[in-house]
């Protein structure tokens, strides 16, 4: 298995740690404002997505284990330590490939959009992935989530591996298309 994710670390701007019980409520109101799932998916927003993170039962892909799961917040550096976190992502280490690094979610709230945060904390989950050998990070993007597309394809997410979803669009269809960026050549 890889080396694993540090629980604390930082970019020019953000504090990163391991998300923690106490933060529980803070951390799913961030995610019911941050991850508009339901315009993309049609699917309504999981009320104990938090709750099932940190207690072990997180989603998982086919064959996958939780403690390959990573989730943590981001809050901004100069707010201090009581700082309310602004952005919460999910990490799954080894999948779909042991050298690969899954981004499941990544969230910012819609205060931190436009600023730079997303892609400063995009950058640093790169450059950590690069220092523990991993050979590509993934995302995966709702079809319909144009703000995301545009998003990731300028991160350098620019190749597409995998498409999954309705097979026709339709207003309710959904497809979600599976984004890679190499670490090696």
């Amino acid at each position: 298995m890889m080396t694993q994710w540090p629980v604390v670390w930082g970019t020019d701007r953000c504090d990163i740690h391991t998300m923690r019980h106490a933060e529980e409520k803070t951390l799913q109101e961030l995610y019911e404002r941050s991850a508009p799932l339901p315009k993309w998916t049609g699917q309504p927003l999981d009320r104990l997505y938090i709750s099932n993170v940190l207690n072990g039962i997180p989603e998982l892909p086919p064959g996958g284990s939780p403690d390959r799961i990573v989730a943590q917040l981001a809050a901004h550096r100069v707010s201090g330590p009581d700082a309310v976190p602004s952005a919460l992502f999910e990490l799954y280490q080894g999948y779909p490939e042991e050298r690969d690094l899954y981004i499941g979610l990544f969230a910012v709230d819609p205060s931190w959009r436009g600023q730079g945060y997303g892609k400063e904390l995009v950058n640093g989950i790169i450059s950590l992935a690069v220092s523990l050998s991993y050979e590509t990070v993934r995302a995966a993007v709702d079809l319909k989530n144009w703000g995301a597309l545009r998003f990731w394809v300028g991160c350098g997410f620019k190749e597409a591996v995998k498409i999954s979803g309705d097979r026709e669009y339709g207003e309710k269809a959904y497809a979600r298309l599976e984004l890679v960026y190499r670490l090696t050549n």
